[in-house]
């Protein structure tokens, strides 16, 4: 059976957005337990960008600052694919001893290569609100 055009776009979509929450998953978790090497395997080969608080950063080894009890949590993702080329917005939570202790917004572009997709840019707003503002959990 052949599919129309347009199923097989909205099908190459839905895969596509699958395939990106996965690298999300992966990336937080390789963020949470420390793992340089394998958050950096998150990112296109070359070129990447880091850029947290407006701070940019060519290097991702120096942009690491996970592990450490930390935990980070994305939520919220908008996904939108074109081809090979996606964007992303989504919300960070950052629990450290399981307490929330930030909140962002992460803007992200990813390209699919080497049959996967991977991060090209990042870039992390964390949220300013002072702590005795914050919600409780």
């Amino acid at each position: 059976m052949t599919m129309t055009y347009q199923q097989q776009f909205v099908l190459d979509t839905l895969a596509g957005r699958a395939a990106i929450l996965n690298v999300n998953a992966r990336h937080n978790r390789l963020y949470s337990s420390g793992d340089l090497v394998g958050w950096i395997t998150t990112f296109r080969h070359a070129g990447a960008t880091y850029s947290r608080d407006g701070q940019r950063f060519a290097d991702l080894r120096e942009a690491f600052d996970g592990g450490g009890g930390s935990r980070l949590v994305t939520v919220d993702h908008e996904i939108n694919v074109d081809g090979v080329d996606a964007t992303q917005h989504c919300v960070a939570l950052l629990l450290r001893d399981n307490v929330l202790s930030a909140t962002g917004t992460f803007v992200d572009r990813l390209v699919y290569e080497r049959g996967g997709w991977y991060f090209t840019s990042r870039e992390l707003q964390w949220d300013r609100a002072p702590r005795e503002n914050a919600l409780p959990v």
